[in-house]
């Protein structure tokens, strides 16, 4: 209708002045009139198409799609009057009209404009998607013994014998896109790095952020992983993260006779179906910085022919004297795994070190471990673990000792099918055949015995599984 009204107009405009001219002047001014006129059509057409594109552009989007799909404007509009020379194209209406706008093709995605389907986290490197996974670790830990240090001794993942503490805040981000390239770093703050990063020291326990690791992986076809920077050991049966194991806190055996990280390179592969191998080159044990021009190597196997059974033994071997590549470190752990029933398994573990300083004297310290964990429901387990060490070559403690501790954990997940909330209450008994542990009201100040208390709360953030 809008249109019909405007060339109504138009017509009217054209035709008054012709139908007011005087008959007499006709002859003598006809030449000059249509040529006028020509020129004002022209001026007016193009200043209608203007506002009919300005009026196109106020009306609602959908209203303005109905009306263009019903009245679309042809490419070569007839035009109004009947004169002899056709009118010239006006560009200015092709680039203002937007009644048939050009159908676009997808633009590419580039990094300053990322796509809605994109994943939420991008890496800035390559737009590769990030997960973030957090565990938050703390405990309230009564130590029977009252140590004047305020230390419970042997403990790396919870020393605080006084109180309240926190053992992990922990951020693990892993870069794993469609490729077969990717990264992991995992960040650790609380009372525990300090005792991974500076050992077991007096004094307070500083605020220090300790980098548990930092590697990038390519993983082939087969399923086999290479990985470079700094990474967990392969050897042990307990892990840094409480929620991971069956007790809460960490064994003797896991904090004194075995290594926590490597840095260097290290490459799994899977044999067969059931047997996986694993071969390392790194710095040493627990040093990013090398102390001599040796390096240490670590080879593993581990058989897993089900779910319910499994079993790995690992060698690590290398010069680790200061300066000097004469005297070498070796070290053997061995452990398995058995699920004898759907609420009832048990592990074992055994370790050896042996260490040679230049001139060939060498001291050893082992130990042996075994662990049992009852499933009492869907939500709670009851776990015990006993373990024995030789320390009599003063290897690992400098002391020269044999200990011994027995724990029972009992653990309850409030969420029955959320397992990122648990809670664990534990006693914990340690003793050795001298007199090791800190004791406030003993003789001397130490003690052949101690026993804890231990609550240990522990957040997972992230997906359930």
């Amino acid at each position: 209708m809008k249109n019909c009204t405007l060339r109504l107009l138009v017509l009217l405009l054209c035709t008054t002045p012709l139908m007011a001219a005087p008959a007499a002047d006709a002859d003598s001014n006809r030449a000059a009139l249509e040529s006028e006129l020509r020129e004002e059509l022209s001026s007016l057409r193009s200043r209608l198409l203007q506002l009919e594109a300005m009026l196109d552009s106020l009306q609602d989007p959908v209203e303005t799609a109905k009306v263009a799909e019903a009245e679309a404007v042809p490419a070569n509009p007839e035009p109004l009057v009947d004169l002899a020379v056709p009118l010239d194209p006006q560009p200015l209406v092709a680039k203002v009209s937007k009644r048939n706008p050009p159908v676009a093709a997808p633009k590419a995605v580039s990094d300053a404009e990322p796509s809605q389907e994109m994943p939420v986290g991008v890496a800035s490197s390559g737009g590769q998607a990030i997960s973030f996974t957090g565990l938050l670790d703390t405990y309230y830990t009564h130590n029977t013994n009252s140590p004047e240090d305020g230390y419970n001794t042997l403990y790396y993942t919870n020393p605080n014998s006084r109180g309240f503490g926190l053992n992990q805040a922990k951020l693990e981000i892993d870069a794993s896109g469609d490729g077969p390239i990717g990264f992991r770093s995992d960040i650790w703050f609380g009372s525990g790095a300090r005792l991974f990063r500076d050992g077991l020291e007096p004094g307070p326990l500083a605020d220090v952020i300790y980098v548990q690791q930092a590697y990038g992986y390519y993983q082939f076809a087969n399923g086999a992983e290479l990985d470079v920077g700094a990474f967990g050991t392969i050897a042990g049966l307990e892990v840094a993260e409480s929620h991971l194991n069956w007790n809460y806190t960490r064994g003797i055996l896991w904090a004194w006779n075995e290594p926590f990280s490597h840095v260097g390179a290290k490459f799994s592969a899977p044999v067969s179906d059931t047997v996986t191998a694993t071969f390392m080159l790194v710095n040493g044990f627990d040093n990013a910085w090398d102390q001599n021009s040796g390096k240490s190597y670590g080879a593993q196997i581990s058989l897993a022919p089900s779910d319910r059974f499994n079993t790995t033994a690992t060698w690590i071997n290398g010069p680790e004297n200061w300066g000097t590549n004469k005297g070498w470190l070796k070290d053997f752990s061995w452990n398995f795994y058995a699920g004898l029933h759907d609420r009832f398994e048990v592990m074992a573990n055994l370790d050896y070190i042996s260490v040679a300083d230049p001139d060939g004297v060498s001291a050893t310290s082992w130990g042996m471990g075994g662990y049992a964990r009852a499933h009492l429901s869907d939500q709670v387990r009851l776990a015990y673990r006993m373990e024995f060490m030789d320390d009599s070559q003063a290897r690992s403690t400098g002391i020269e000792q044999n200990l011994r501790e027995h724990t029972i954990t009992f653990e309850v997940q409030p969420v029955k099918d959320d397992p990122r909330f648990l809670t664990r209450i534990e006693y914990r008994r340690d003793w050795s055949d001298v007199a090791f542990f800190s004791c406030g009201g003993c003789d001397g100040g130490f003690a052949m015995d101690q026993n804890t208390f231990t609550v240990g709360m522990m957040w997972v953030f992230g997906p359930k599984e």
